[in-house]
């Protein structure tokens, strides 16, 4: 039978109940002749309780305790889904990271995935059980338990997709596929049917919450299929992120946005400090796919833009920055960013960066800086204007209606 990798978020196993209606979903899954691969990630609020009772622990908590406390999270979720699933005779078996054979580096909080060996998966499928795995944690080079970040669980699902060639991965929330904006905020936001790798990428990177951005880079270098659906309307359709054919000319597909991003300001002594800081802040993020990253000049300072929910502790970060390069580090006043995303809108940033300010003006919006990229189309704004900057946008460039 062809496999399907189906993760589930939070949202939709927060509680007992909605555990039982994980379950059933997962059995109709298996009755329309699927072989069923689940990962969970961790019940409601978990991770945030385990965070913040590590951090009443103690001040700065080794991350490698870190990653032993949250990774607990996860393991709640799928021992329990896994007996939902045996309360309905359905043979089932719970998997952790490493026992699911997710390898990954050794930077604990914020781990990159590595390999994926599911020899033990697919011995429990040929055995005819369904299997669960514990999404966000794999084991390091070290045998440590790590973990990968916050949206691990959907780098997890892509991740064993991918290994096990299954024929797509679903990524069930609460939310029934990408729109044209975030719902909440834009009410006649659009839900878009299907979008590439690269609009999907870029969206997720400015701010768009329904998929991991790293989960999708993995997802398009592998060519996994991805399903956003809603956990509990699956008839409400959902989005596929694919290999889609090109347009001709640019297109806006969606408006994203941050609401908080922390912009630290790195003057480095010499040009060998300079050039490696991209190197200290992967090490610390997991990434370096740094919102914004620009130097002033040649032998100018260095200046970060990071997304606060990336760094949960500027002042500690900047310290590190300094005590590494000897470097001057200035924690910045944070901005907000929204954007217009879309392939090729790079070539209409002169007309862009004009018409966003006149926009901005009149709503009463400052526009501290914008700039582009080949997919988007960016201004930095005060954080308190991001959902009317958002929908002025959105209304703007007419998505509601667009095709």
């Amino acid at each position: 039978m062809s496999i399907i990798v189906q993760k589930y978020g939070g949202s939709s196993v927060a509680d007992e109940q909605r555990i039982h209606r994980v379950a059933e979903r997962i059995l109709q899954t298996r009755r329309e002749g699927h072989d069923v691969v689940v990962v969970v990630s961790a019940m409601g609020s978990t991770t945030q309780e385990l965070l913040d009772r590590a951090n009443r622990m103690a001040d700065d908590p080794p991350r490698r305790e870190l990653d032993v406390l949250l990774s607990t999270g996860e393991c709640q979720s799928m021992a329990l889904l896994s007996m939902a699933l045996d309360a309905r005779d359905a043979p089932s078996v719970s998997l952790n990271g490493p026992q699911s054979g997710v390898r990954t580096s050794d930077n604990h909080f914020n781990a990159a995935v590595t390999a994926v060996e599911p020899a033990r998966i697919r011995d429990e499928l040929a055995a005819g059980r369904i299997v669960v795995v514990a999404g966000y944690q794999g084991l390091g080079p070290g045998l440590d338990v790590t973990t990968l970040g916050i949206g691990g669980s959907d780098i997890s699902a892509v991740a064993l997709a991918a290994a096990l060639d299954a024929e797509r991965c679903e990524i069930c929330s609460d939310v029934a596929g990408v729109y044209s904006a975030d719902p909440g905020v834009v009410e006649d936001a659009r839900r878009l049917d299907e979008i590439s790798y690269a609009e999907m990428l870029t969206l997720a990177r400015h701010g768009a919450s329904v998929l991991n951005p790293r989960a999708v880079g993995y997802a398009r270098d592998h060519g996994v299929e991805i399903h956003a659906l809603s956990t509990f309307e699956p008839e409400a359709g959902g989005t596929i992120v694919r290999d889609v054919p090109l347009p001709c000319d640019p297109r806006v597909v969606g408006v994203a946005s941050h609401p908080t991003l922390v912009p630290i300001v790195v003057t480095a002594k010499s040009a060998d400090s300079r050039d490696k800081l991209g190197d200290a802040v992967r090490d610390h993020l997991g990434t370096d796919d740094v919102f914004l990253d620009r130097r002033q000049g040649r032998n100018g300072p260095r200046e970060l833009f990071i997304a606060a929910s990336d760094l949960p502790d500027p002042h500690a970060f900047g310290e590190r920055i300094r005590e590494r390069f000897d470097a001057r580090v200035r924690v910045g006043e944070a901005r907000a960013s929204v954007s217009a995303v879309g392939l090729g809108l790079g070539a209409a940033a002169e007309q862009w960066h004009s018409a966003s300010r006149i926009h901005a003006r009149r709503a009463g919006i400052e526009v501290y800086r914008d700039y582009s990229a080949d997919h988007a189309l960016t201004c930095l704004i005060e954080p308190e204007k991001v959902e009317p900057a958002v929908e002025l946008l959105h209304d703007r460039l007419a998505l509601a209606e667009a095709s």
